[in-house]
């Protein structure tokens, strides 16, 4: 190895130069040959000592190396493990929604999603059948869309926390979290597969958050008006109307003369 070949010529270097000083001396000066010998282990000593130091260094750095090689090579393998785990959520949600909105593929469902002919009953109907009947219309295509994109979401969750992504707000709606932080995880593996439908179904969802939530309560409170307290806690119905009232969007028909008590 490099290191001992220039400790030991060192070495050797020293033991030459006081060898030869101690040649030049008087043979009666023995308190110079003391010097010269001691002076000689004083070098010595500096050697081996500044060598320790510097083999001791490099040591370390090799072992940070070592470690952060095997770090390294334990996140990308945690890595792996977290896209395969989100390729199974993904081909699952995938499969699920398409059997929900009775389509054959993903591709289809923003076209699937954008006929929004249910709406206008819901909304401004006042009969209870036919707000219920439209709902349940409605809500083939709302709930294929929520299948998709919370999956999406939970995929996105396992990649994201395996790779230590921080600043990251798990409790957003599925539609608002792939909306916010898609571009985090679209270009990875598995993903981008959905990257336009997705996209494109958060958009509409998010925009029409007011309308799908007054669609909500418009089922509801046709249930209401229809069952009563059996079927249905009226108080939790009247508190989402007064909610969505206090955030400024309009009532549907049908919830307008809910009875308050």
């Amino acid at each position: 190895m490099a290191i001992p070949r220039i400790l030991i010529l060192l070495t050797v270097l020293v033991f030459v130069a006081v060898t030869a000083a101690m040649f030049t001396l008087n043979t009666n000066d023995l308190s110079g040959y003391g010097s010269i010998a001691q002076a000689g282990g004083s070098v010595l000593a500096v050697v081996w000592f500044s060598a320790g130091l510097w083999y001791q260094a490099k040591q370390l750095q090799e072992q940070r190396e070592q470690f952060a090689a095997q770090f390294m090579h334990l996140q990308e393998s945690s890595r792996r493990d977290a896209l395969q785990t989100a390729r199974n959520i993904l081909d699952d949600c995938e499969q699920r929604a398409i059997a929900q909105a009775g389509i054959s593929s993903s591709g289809e469902l923003v076209t699937f999603y954008m006929n929004f002919a249910e709406l206008k009953p819901i909304l401004e109907s006042t009969n209870a059948e036919e707000v219920m009947r439209a709902y349940q219309l409605w809500m083939k295509k709302e709930g294929a869309a929520l299948i998709l994109l919370t999956g999406i979401k939970s995929a996105a969750e396992v990649y994201l926390r395996s790779t230590g992504v921080d600043g990251i707000d798990y409790t957003k709606k599925p539609e608002e979290f792939v909306y916010i932080y898609g571009p985090l995880f679209f270009d990875q593996p598995f993903f981008g597969k959905f990257y336009g439908t997705a996209q494109l179904l958060c958009e509409f969802m998010v925009r029409m958050e007011p309308g799908r939530s007054a669609a909500q309560i418009a089922f509801f409170a046709a249930r209401g008006k229809s069952f009563g307290e059996r079927f249905l806690k009226m108080d939790k119905v009247r508190g989402d109307i007064q909610a969505h009232v206090a955030k400024g969007h309009p009532l549907p028909e049908i919830a307008k003369d809910f009875p308050a008590e």
